[in-house]
């Protein structure tokens, strides 16, 4: 099944636009038979909300690279029809499936659900999340099954690092951020990976 990119719903507030430019360019560069095969291994999960709405419950960052790389439909995989809930406990059941990231480009939240963007065009720009990515696919920390684990990465880099990825540099953050991210006061987060 496929469901236009604009109306799949977004359960977070913000998303690290460094890892939605590296994306979108590479999937501007793919032709029809390539993109295909990218997506169709990379199914959105979805969830089914009252009011026929449709909302994401991860691939925020997919969603978002495909819609600025002007792909308009992606192919989608039902998690749950929770369409016949009231939106109060459709909320609830959202929370109890760790399914939504009510935290905003601060770091501050959590935020109530009404105040989700209605598209992934809405989501805000997070420094700290391209930060997380970057440290991830430089090896700082492995990918996790524990949902919006690279926010919480996000998080300890904003309470951790002296540099700033916007106000110092982006590289001056990475390095910083490389630096620490093996040491034990991140030994908590998901993903870690301690010093060899």
């Amino acid at each position: 099944m496929k469901v236009a990119v604009l109306l799949l719903r977004p359960t977070q507030f913000a998303l690290g636009m460094r890892e939605i430019d590296a994306r979108a360019a590479r999937i501007r560069n793919m032709g029809h038979e390539e993109f295909h095969g990218y997506v169709q291994d990379r199914k959105v999960p979805v969830v089914l909300a009252p009011r026929d709405r449709v909302y994401l419950v991860d691939h925020h960052h997919l969603t978002r690279a495909c819609c600025e790389a002007g792909r308009e439909e992606m192919p989608v995989e039902l998690q749950a029809d929770l369409s016949k809930h009231s939106l109060p406990d459709f909320w609830r059941a959202m929370h109890a499936k760790h399914w939504v990231h009510l935290f905003d480009q601060f770091g501050h939240g959590p935020h109530e659900p009404i105040d989700l963007p209605e598209t992934v065009r809405g989501l805000a720009d997070d420094p700290y999340r391209s930060l997380a990515w970057a440290v991830k696919e430089n090896g700082g920390f492995q990918k996790s099954s524990v949902p919006f684990a690279e926010f919480e990465w996000a998080q300890f880099f904003r309470k951790n690092l002296k540099a700033h990825p916007v106000f110092d540099s982006f590289e001056t953050s990475l390095t910083e951020a490389l630096r620490i991210v093996h040491e034990p006061v991140a030994g908590h987060l998901p993903g870690f990976t301690p010093q060899k």
